[in-house]
């Protein structure tokens, strides 16, 4: 016995040792899994998350409740974080490698170019929609939209309720690169303690109410920490952990290869998981394990062939992910299963799977007009900051 305590504590103290060296050093080189500038696989995840939202968010989870299963469109915007942490966290360090610093100027060009256009284009269409159909929109509404703080505790609303996790990426923008950069090391402990901390208060305040409510601070820390498990840049950090983890070696890529089969199974497992009808879905939990497996999975699909990345990498799902910001902002035009919406209530008397049919052909046509006709006369001068 003792023998083999012997035998396995220097394995430990040193893989420990190994992981805090790796952990505190300098970004010296870009990984070779990350030389290229673009990744055909990720916009296939982006296409298979905006699917998850617009199943959710359309009514189609009625024809798949009988079966004992439901997509998760939380599940969705939690990818669609995961990959936006990891790919400007990624950007960040390769500029600051190339150039020895990063300009901000720049940095923050880029991202208004990506994210302004298109979304301040569907808040004039608001305007004018709230004022035909007098929908009761108030200027606070808007203004929280247009500001980016609709993520906050705030009255929200079902028009522009989805600019939340644009209010969450935003916010991440303003506040990382500055900490990214002024120090790696405090910015990624930082991070780590943030994503533990978080998600342990959440869980001890949803499973064990009584313990975590007794104090009114613990009572609002804890309330805090639920409501920005989902509604703050929080699973965005995980993405940009990833990244960072991979620059400084933390994470050995020849020992994450893993089998042809391995990425897909990961993926069943994150949408089991997340499955609220399932037996394994447990809150805080299932929404954790599965980002920490999201991010295993954009690891492995990289640049390695496998099951997955060959679905990922079909002409299909990239086209639906290279789309799916302005399939994401346009999508909220046609929520609900029976709808609300005024503009769409004349579709309501037709059979659940007509009106959602049509309800995909409507915005399927809408974001490829609204990509190919006005987004990409943005992205093109954002190319140009490059």
């Amino acid at each position: 016995m003792l023998t083999g305590q012997s035998a396995t504590q220097p394995t430990l103290v040193s893989y420990l040792k190994d992981f805090k060296t790796r952990l505190f050093a300098d970004i010296t080189e870009v990984p070779a899994i990350l030389q290229g500038a673009h990744y055909p696989s990720l916009d296939g995840l982006r296409g298979i998350a905006i699917l998850m939202v617009i199943i959710y968010h359309f009514g189609a989870n009625h024809f798949f409740r009988p079966y004992y299963f439901l997509f998760s469109g939380e599940l969705g915007v939690n990818i669609f974080f995961v990959i936006s942490g990891f790919l400007i966290t990624t950007l960040l360090l390769k500029e600051k490698l190339k150039y020895g610093n990063v300009s901000l100027k720049w940095f923050y060009t880029r991202r208004a170019l990506r994210i302004i256009p298109v979304a301040y284009l569907f808040l004039l269409v608001m305007i004018v929609l709230n004022s035909i159909y007098k929908l009761g929109l108030s200027g606070s509404n808007f203004a929280a939209s247009f500001l980016f703080y609709k993520n906050l505790p705030y009255q929200s609303d079902f028009y522009t309720g989805h600019f939340w996790s644009l209010a969450a990426e935003v916010q991440f923008y303003l506040i990382t690169p500055a900490l990214l950069l002024s120090s790696t090391n405090r910015y990624t402990i930082a991070a780590i303690f943030v994503v533990i901390a978080v998600t342990v208060i959440s869980a001890l305040g949803f499973y064990c109410p009584d313990m975590m409510h007794g104090n009114p601070a613990i009572h609002y820390i804890t309330k805090a920490s639920m409501y920005f498990f989902w509604n703050g840049p929080f699973i965005v950090l995980i993405g940009s952990l990833l990244a960072i983890f991979l620059f400084k070696g933390v994470i050995n890529v020849n020992k994450t290869k893993g089998s042809y089969l391995l990425s897909f199974l990961l993926l069943i497992i994150v949408l089991v998981i997340n499955n609220r009808l399932s037996l394994f879905y447990f809150k805080y939990a299932s929404e954790f394990i599965a980002t920490l497996l999201t991010a295993w999975i954009i690891l492995l699909n990289l640049r390695t062939k496998n099951l997955l990345s060959v679905i990922l990498e079909s002409r299909v799902l990239v086209k639906i992910g290279v789309i799916s910001y302005s399939l994401y902002i346009w999508q909220q035009l046609f929520i609900g299963s029976r709808s609300f919406l005024p503009w769409v209530k004349p579709f309501n008397d037709h059979p659940l799977g007509l009106f959602i049919v049509i309800k995909l052909i409507s915005v399927f046509i809408i974001a490829f007009v609204s990509y190919y006709f006005f987004e990409t006369r943005f992205l093109k001068i954002k190319n140009r900051y490059k």
